[in-house]
């Protein structure tokens, strides 16, 4: 972990449902009821119609782990604009309660555009750092979602923030000082078949491992 999805057939098979009008609406009710977080995810603006939203543990009869959905409503469409599945998974050796995006999705027709631009990284910092301090990746990663998390971990050198490649096997932690370590550490954590599914990018507000109290 990460691995990277190359294979076109299996990029459509996880996401081509939420693109379809009868599975978007039908999402859009299940997510309608949801807490509305827009005020939570600091220098976000929506034009009007829009609200973020969570959702808390709605898929437990699938997903074993504590999990909550974020989701881009929009009240006059009745549509699920950007969606995104984030898992809670504590580790032991880190000594924190990382969370992992595990499907992130946003809608391709036009007239969402001006409100999903910088939507995804507003959510991963403003809202999932703030709140949980620590983020991995995930193994499913489509090439654009390599690209995602390559911007944020040079966005999170910029932000003086602690950046990190994982191997969660050996449980070696190798720390990211400068924009050259990301580029050498790309293929350490994307690169190599045999361990792909092992390795997590980091990125943390806090050194890691955390100190016990």
């Amino acid at each position: 972990m990460p691995k990277r999805l190359v294979n076109p057939e299996k990029i459509n098979e996880v996401f081509a449902h939420l693109n379809e009008n009868s599975n978007n609406h039908t999402l859009y009710i299940a997510l309608s009821k949801g807490i509305d977080i827009t005020d939570q995810i600091n220098g976000l603006a929506l034009a009007p119609g829009y609200r973020m939203v969570r959702v808390d543990g709605r898929l437990s009869d699938r997903i074993s782990q504590s999990h909550f959905e974020l989701a881009l409503l929009n009240d006059v469409s009745k549509e699920v604009a950007y969606y995104n599945r984030v898992v809670i998974q504590p580790d032991v050796v880190l000594n924190c309660r990382p969370v992992t995006q595990i499907l992130v999705w946003r809608i391709r027709t036009p007239q969402h555009r001006a409100a999903l631009r910088d939507l995804a990284g507003k959510v991963f910092f403003d809202y999932l750092i703030d709140q949980y301090n620590v983020i991995v990746s995930d193994m499913n990663q489509t090439t654009d979602g390599m690209a995602f998390w390559q911007d944020r971990m040079y966005d999170a050198l910029a932000y003086n923030m602690h950046v990190y490649a994982y191997d969660m096997i050996t449980c070696e932690l190798r720390k990211i000082l400068t924009q050259d370590d990301v580029s050498r550490q790309e293929m350490w954590l994307w690169g190599d078949p045999e361990h792909y599914q092992n390795r997590l990018a980091i990125i943390s507000k806090n050194e890691l491992p955390i100190p016990n109290e």
